[in-house]
């Protein structure tokens, strides 16, 4: 019976992927003296062909290193690392943006659209990164398996054993794809 699964994981430790991604944007930070996800936010916004959609608040994109076709990332607009920090308004705008991006994977492929979803954001009780308000910034990522109606991505020996992705379809025209779903 299909239906919706949702999960919440707390780790005692820091999961690698997180890990990562802070190291690479404390390091951006303290090169550059600015956020690596505000900077990609704004470059996306520049670029525009890989951006899905928008609000006051929040911008959804794939971005060019994405494993997957539809690799969207929700991001917010302002550098807040976390839930807490969001407004009342921000939490509605991020719930619309939420609402439209799932829709438009049921869309896109008139069908109901598979997906993991990832949600985050600034660690807690971790001495390690307890700055990492400074340059770390809260974003939703999406992991969907599909790559056309009927046609999983699979993960490849290399891509899972060397944590080395390949992604086989360009994401300038799955965003056009998606964002022409998302209109819809």
């Amino acid at each position: 019976m299909p239906h919706p699964h949702g999960q919440l994981y707390a780790y005692s430790f820091l999961p690698l992927k997180i890990k990562e991604e802070l190291d690479s944007c404390k390091e951006y930070y303290s090169k550059k003296g600015r956020c690596m996800i505000c900077d990609m936010n704004r470059e996306e916004k520049e670029f525009k062909e890989r951006v899905i959609a928008e609000n006051d608040s929040f911008i959804a994109y794939i971005p060019f290193f994405t494993d997957y076709p539809y690799g969207v990332f929700i991001v917010s607009k302002n550098h807040k690392g976390n839930f807490t920090e969001f407004t009342d308004i921000e939490k509605l705008h991020l719930a619309e943006i939420l609402k439209g991006i799932t829709g438009a994977f049921d869309k896109l492929f008139d069908r109901l659209f598979p997906y993991m979803m990832c949600i985050h954001q600034t660690p807690v009780n971790c001495n390690e990164y307890e700055d990492s308000k400074d340059y770390y910034h809260f974003h939703i990522e999406f992991y969907p398996p599909l790559r056309d109606k009927n046609r999983i991505k699979f993960y490849a020996s290399s891509e899972m054993g060397a944590w080395a992705a390949c992604n086989p379809l360009s994401v300038e025209e799955t965003a056009k794809t998606l964002r022409e779903a998302y209109e819809r």
